[in-house]
C-alpha cells in the first residue's frame, strides 16, 4: 500500500484496531500472521507498513498523547488507548467529517460493523455540529486511488523499488526538467495527489505534485530500503515540516480572530484582559509567519519574543514606505 490515507489502508486499520483492543484486554497482542488474515493484508510486512502509517494520524503530536498508540513488538500488533475503545472523545467538525467520509464506502458492504462505527462517530461529534459534519463528509474528496496517467506506473515503481525518471514542472508554467528519483509514497492532500520520492541527485526527499508530472519512465536499477524521513509525517494535517529553526512565538488575537483562535486552539488559547486571546505556537520566524499575522488585518499581533516583534514592526514600516 502506498498512502497513509488510502481507503483500503483505512479499512484494514479499522478492522485491526478492535482486534488489537480485544487482545490488549487479555494482556496480549495480535500475531502478525493473524492480523494479515483479519484485515486482508497481502503479508505481515504490509501490516507493519499500515501500523507505521498510523503514527501521528489522530492528533497533532504537540498537543498531547495520541488517542491510540498502535505498534509492533515481538511479532505482534499491540494497542494502547488513552480513551476506552468504543467511547470516542468529542471530535471536531473536521475530524468527524473525515472519519465519516472514510467509512462511507464500506457501510453497505461491511454491514453492521461499519454502520455501528459510523453511528458512534456521529455521537462523538457535538450534536449541534452533526448535520454540518454529514454535509462535509458527503462533499469530501477522499480519493481511493491516484489518478491516471501516472498513478499506476508510480505505484508499480514503489512496489518494485525501481528507480524512476520524471519530467517535472516545479511550477505550473515552468519548463519541465528531468528528475531521477526513488519513489516512496503516493498520498492525497487538500484535493491534490503527491509523490514523495528520494531525489537521487540532491540526496534528499522531495514532494512532487502529480498534475505537474509530464512523463514517467521506469528505469532498471532496483534500490534497497526506502530513504527519507518517517512516513508518519505525511499523515499530519499540513505539509509543513519541522526544519530545526522553529521557535516558540506568542500571538495575541482580537475581535473575530480571538473567537476563531478559541475554536482552533482550545485549551492552548489563554483568555487575556479586554477579551483578547494569547496562543503560543512553534513556528519558524520569517515571511510565512509575518504574512499570516498581517493577513488578519490588525486583529493579530506578535507578543514575544522581542526580536520577532521587531521583525513585524520592520515589515509594517517597509509596507508603509512601499504603499504609503
Amino acid at each position: 500500500m502506498t498512502a497513509p490515507y488510502d481507503l483500503r489502508r483505512i479499512r484494514r486499520l479499522l478492522l485491526l484496531l478492535p482486534a488489537a483492543a480485544r487482545a490488549a484486554r487479555a494482556g496480549r497482542g495480535v500475531p502478525l500472521a493473524e492480523a494479515a488474515r483479519l484485515t486482508g493484508a497481502r503479508s505481515a510486512r504490509q501490516v507493519v507498513e499500515d501500523v507505521d502509517a498510523l503514527s501521528s494520524l489522530w492528533v497533532d503530536p504537540g498537543e498531547g498523547d495520541d488517542l491510540v498508540h498502535l505498534y509492533v513488538e515481538d511479532g505482534e500488533v499491540q494497542a494502547l488507548y488513552t480513551e476506552p475503545f468504543g467511547r470516542p472523545p468529542a471530535l471536531s467538525l473536521a475530524e468527524g467529517a473525515v472519519l465519516l467520509a472514510a467509512l462511507a464506502p464500506f457501510e453497505r458492504d461491511a454491514g453492521r460493523p461499519a454502520r455501528e462505527a459510523a453511528r458512534k462517530l456521529r455521537r462523538a461529534i457535538p450534536e449541534a455540529l452533526r448535520p454540518e459534519a454529514d454535509r462535509l463528509a458527503r462533499g469530501l474528496d477522499v480519493a481511493a486511488a491516484p489518478p491516471a496517467p501516472w498513478g499506476g506506473a508510480l505505484r508499480e515503481a514503489i512496489e518494485r523499488r525501481v528507480e524512476t525518471s520524471l519530467e517535472y514542472r516545479a511550477v505550473a508554467d515552468a519548463a519541465a526538467e528531468r528528475r531521477v528519483v526513488e519513489p516512496r509514497l503516493l498520498f492525497h492532500r487538500d484535493g491534490q495527489w503527491y509523490l514523495a520520492a528520494w531525489n537521487v541527485a540532491k540526496g534528499e526527499e522531495h514532494l512532487f505534485r502529480l498534475d505537474r508530472i509530464v512523463s514517467v519512465e521506469q528505469g532498471t536499477r532496483v534500490f534497497g530500503e526506502h530513504r527519507g524521513p518517517p512516513l508518519a509525517r505525511y499523515a499530519r494535517r499540513s505539509l509543513y515540516f519541522d526544519s530545526g529553526a522553529e521557535r516558540e512565538v506568542t500571538l495575541r488575537f482580537r475581535g473575530v480572530a480571538a473567537r476563531l483562535a478559541r475554536e482552533r486552539y482550545g485549551a492552548r488559547a489563554r483568555a487575556d484582559a479586554g477579551g483578547t486571546v494569547s496562543v503560543e505556537v512553534k513556528v519558524t520566524p520569517g515571511n510565512y509567519l509575518l504574512g499570516v499575522v498581517l493577513g488578519w488585518g490588525g486583529e493579530v499581533t506578535i507578543e514575544a519574543p522581542e526580536d520577532v516583534r521587531a521583525q513585524l514592526r520592520d515589515r509594517v514600516e517597509e509596507l508603509k514606505r512601499l504603499y504609503g
